[in-house]
């Protein structure tokens, strides 16, 4: 059996980040634990739906598809049955992937739309860590969602730069543009450490000599230092202010 995994590396720190934010900024329990671990396995499980919807010829997806299916609804459903907000927020949440199966579908995931709603789909889970120990969704948590859409929006903007639109030099402003703008929002509404957290993203992106960026593997690693340290800068702030 031919075990499927994602290959988008940067997903996973859109995965990852957003979850472990609302988890810390809504007091960590162990269940967010278990429900990480489903929600893993169901993000593991589109892996070889997404081939399988390229190209039909690969049938063996289905036995790692059912496989990590299977997990993440172990460790999910108890959630489900004893918070049903889980589950209405995960109702809202759902119309976005399949917009993503959609793009895959009519190969058009490349498309910066396409990014974006991946990155609200991904950030939202955010709003799921928040209600396993909160009793209702705030302000607080679609702030922090919020912040995260724009963080990831900003790399997005970086690595399209780096890859795809390498040779465009009007994309290369927009990125810049963006990135300095983000900065300039989030200390004008006081979010300071949002702020210097996108301070960083953007010396990264004006001022890290080229050379670091040679080949997608270095702009992986790159990308999740730099996702490590906007959930470490974030976290701490809001801990301390």
């Amino acid at each position: 059996m031919k075990w499927y995994i994602p290959r988008e590396h940067g997903a996973w720190a859109m995965l990852i980040v957003p979850y472990w934010t609302g988890a810390m900024i809504s007091g960590f329990h162990w269940y967010h634990l278990l429900f990480f671990v489903g929600l893993f396995a169901i993000y593991f499980a589109q892996a070889p739906l997404l081939t399988y919807i390229r190209n039909k010829k690969h049938t063996d997806v289905w036995p790692s598809f059912s496989i990590y299916l299977a997990v993440g609804t172990l460790f999910i459903l108890p959630f489900l049955f004893h918070n049903p907000g889980l589950f209405w927020i995960g109702l809202c949440i759902f119309p976005l992937f399949l917009l993503n199966i959609y793009f895959a579908k009519t190969k058009r995931e490349r498309l910066f739309l396409n990014d974006f709603i991946a990155i609200v789909a991904l950030s939202s889970l955010l709003l799921l860590a928040y209600r396993i120990t909160e009793p209702a969704l705030t302000s607080e948590a679609f702030l922090f969602l919020f912040i995260n859409v724009l963080f990831f929006t900003a790399s997005v903007f970086h690595v399209k730069s780096l890859i795809r639109e390498k040779k465009n030099k009007q994309f290369h402003r927009q990125s810049l543009i963006y990135h300095i703008v983000i900065v300039l929002i989030s200390f004008a509404m006081n979010w300071i450490g949002a702020g210097i957290a996108f301070i960083f993203t953007l010396l990264k992106t004006a001022l890290l000599p080229k050379k670091y960026f040679a080949r997608p593997i270095q702009i992986g690693v790159i990308e999740i230092i730099n996702s490590a340290l906007f959930f470490v800068i974030v976290i701490t702030v809001y801990f301390v202010s």
